[in-house]
């Protein structure tokens, strides 16, 4: 399935948590999330968010965008642990962008946030 239809269909289905696509300035791929990342959320994404990585470069970037997500279950911080892992493994560069404080506190919590790779944008 393409990525274009994966998005489509992860949104048609989480209206109250959309993803986002863009490429940036620098032709990281920068993934837009919002709402909860829940089991079924988590669950749901795990798909596109293969696909996404499968077209990244090797040494390039895949950029999640995380400002809008406003909680994580332990099944979300699995999540971006197998994503981290698997571009890691794609020689692709894990950015968590934006993440908000309470989910670094989660994060820190579990002992998982030197792990990641973390930014912060200028906004």
């Amino acid at each position: 399935m393409a990525l274009d239809e994966l998005l489509r269909e992860y949104n048609e289905g989480h209206p109250a948590g959309l993803v986002g696509s863009r490429r940036s300035e620098c032709g990281d791929v920068v993934l837009e999330l919002s709402g909860e990342l829940e089991m079924k959320a988590a669950t749901d994404i795990a798909p596109l968010l293969s696909a996404v990585l499968h077209e990244c470069p090797a040494r390039g970037r895949l950029v999640l965008d995380l400002r809008g997500v406003g909680y994580i279950s332990s099944t979300g911080v699995g999540l971006l642990s197998t994503v981290m892992i698997a571009a890691e493994r794609r020689s692709v560069r894990l950015v968590l962008l934006d993440m908000p404080a309470r989910i670094r506190k989660i994060m820190d919590t579990l002992g998982l946030l030197s792990f990641f790779c973390l930014e912060e944008s200028d906004e």
